[in-house]
C-alpha cells in the first residue's frame, strides 16, 4: 500500500440526544475504521447543525438538468461546481464534508419503527446527490439502536440503506443494530450512561460493519488509483437517451 493512501470516513449521528448512546456507538464504529489501517474520521452531530425542511422547490433538480443538456446525460458525475441547493443554512457544510470523505456512516436511533426526524430531514436534504451522482464511487453503512430488541431496528437499517443507495453511495453491508435496555427489554441499566456496550451482539456486529465500511474504502481508493496508474479508465455512463427524445 502507498504510503500516501489514506481515506476519511465521515460518520453522521442523527438524533435529538447529544453524548447519547446512539453517538457513542458511532464513535466506537469510527475507532474500529481507525484501526484497519490509514483512515482518518470525523463525526458530526446534527443537532449542533441548522437544518431547514425541504421545501421541494426542484431547484437542485433544475440545475442539474440544465447542466446536463450542456455536457450530456451521460455524463457522470455531473459537473455540479459547490453548493447545490436553495435554502442557505448548514447543509452547505455538511454537503462539503461527504463530498470530502471517502465512506459514510449514518448512525440512528429507533423512532416508531424508523428513524426520528432530523435524519429523515437531513436525507431529504440531500436530494441533489440523488440526480448528480457526485457521491459515486463512496462506500456506506447505517447504525442504529433500539429500546427494545425486535421494535424496529431491522426497518430503520433498510430506510437508511436505501437512503444511502438512494443518494449514489455503495452500501457494502447491511449494518448494525444494538439495544439500549437491559436485554432489549425496556429495563435502563443504572450502572452504565451508555447501556449499548452491554449488548455484546450488538457491539460485535457495529465492529464488523465499521471495519467492512474502512476496508473497502481502502480498496475502492486503491483500486481506483491503480487502474489511474495502468492508464486504464472505466466511463460511467447515465442515460442512454435524452429524456423526451
Amino acid at each position: 500500500m502507498n504510503d500516501d493512501l489514506n481515506v476519511t470516513i465521515l460518520g453522521i449521528v442523527g438524533t435529538p440526544i447529544k453524548q447519547g448512546n446512539c453517538q457513542y456507538l458511532l464513535e466506537q464504529a469510527l475507532q474500529v475504521a481507525e484501526s484497519v489501517g490509514p483512515v482518518k474520521t470525523e463525526l458530526v452531530h446534527l443537532k449542533d447543525y441548522r437544518i431547514e425542511y425541504c421545501m421541494g422547490c426542484e431547484g437542485c433538480l433544475r440545475r442539474v438538468h440544465k447542466l446536463q443538456q450542456k455536457v450530456g446525460f451521460d455524463k457522470i458525475p455531473v459537473p455540479v461546481k459547490g453548493y447545490n441547493c436553495s435554502i442557505k443554512d448548514d447543509m452547505e457544510i455538511l454537503h462539503q464534508k461527504m463530498l470530502d470523505a471517502d465512506g459514510i456512516i449514518l448512525a440512528a436511533p429507533v423512532y416508531i419503527a424508523s428513524m426520528p426526524g432530523q435524519m429523515k430531514t437531513f436525507i431529504d436534504r440531500c436530494r441533489t446527490f440523488v440526480h448528480d451522482y457526485r457521491l459515486r464511487g463512496k462506500v456506506a453503512a447505517a447504525l442504529t439502536v433500539g429500546f427494545f430488541r425486535n421494535a424496529g431496528e431491522d426497518t430503520t437499517l433498510q430506510a437508511l440503506t436505501l437512503s444511502l443507495l438512494a443518494i449514489g453511495l455503495s452500501v457494502v453491508t447491511f449494518g448494525a443494530s444494538a439495544v439500549s435496555t437491559r436485554e432489549g427489554l425496556g429495563i435502563p441499566i443504572r450502572e452504565t450512561r451508555f447501556a449499548v456496550k452491554e449488548d455484546l451482539a450488538g457491539m460485535i456486529a457495529m465492529q464488523a460493519a465499521a471495519g467492512q465500511v474502512a476496508q473497502a474504502a481502502l480498496q475502492m481508493k486503491a483500486g481506483a488509483r491503480a487502474l489511474e496508474e495502468a492508464g486504464l479508465r472505466i466511463k460511467s455512463r447515465g442515460w442512454a437517451l435524452v429524456p423526451g427524445h
